[in-house]
């Protein structure tokens, strides 16, 4: 969770395919996408980055981002957009319970792929459909 007037911890995860392999040129728009969201704050800003498969649950950086999550040692994710976080949809709602049990709230660079909007409404169809009709949402 991201509090005003003191150092924020940020990681930054960005997962690339073979050609690009630059992630420093997203850095500005870390930046700026947390300005937008939370204003002027002082950020301690880890990268984590890989050459992989979003499919691949073996990930090292991604299974590094949720070590460092879970020992409550970061703020706030930043990625590029929901996909760069996991292409199969069990990995990224166990990404996003991690995320949600730890307060880490998950921002994206593209607005239109928003992890955490869509974390959401995965919430409320499980709630809305699954809950109370003995069907396990595992």
């Amino acid at each position: 969770m991201v509090i005003a007037g003191k150092i924020n911890r940020v990681a930054f995860y960005c997962r690339v395919n073979h050609r690009d392999r630059d992630y420093e040129k997203y850095l500005g728009d870390v930046m700026k996408r947390l300005e937008e969201k939370y204003g002027k704050q002082k950020w301690d800003l880890q990268i984590f980055f890989e050459e992989a498969s979003g499919a691949d649950p073996d990930r090292k950086e991604f299974n590094r981002l949720k070590r460092e999550i879970a020992a409550k040692k970061i703020d706030v994710v930043v990625t590029m957009k929901a996909a760069t976080i996991a292409r199969d949809w069990g990995q990224f709602i166990k990404f996003m319970e991690i995320c949600s049990k730890n307060n880490v709230e998950v921002l994206c660079i593209d607005g239109i792929e928003d992890a955490q909007a869509i974390f959401q409404r995965i919430q409320e169809f499980k709630k809305m459909f699954f809950e109370g009709s003995g069907v396990p949402c595992e």
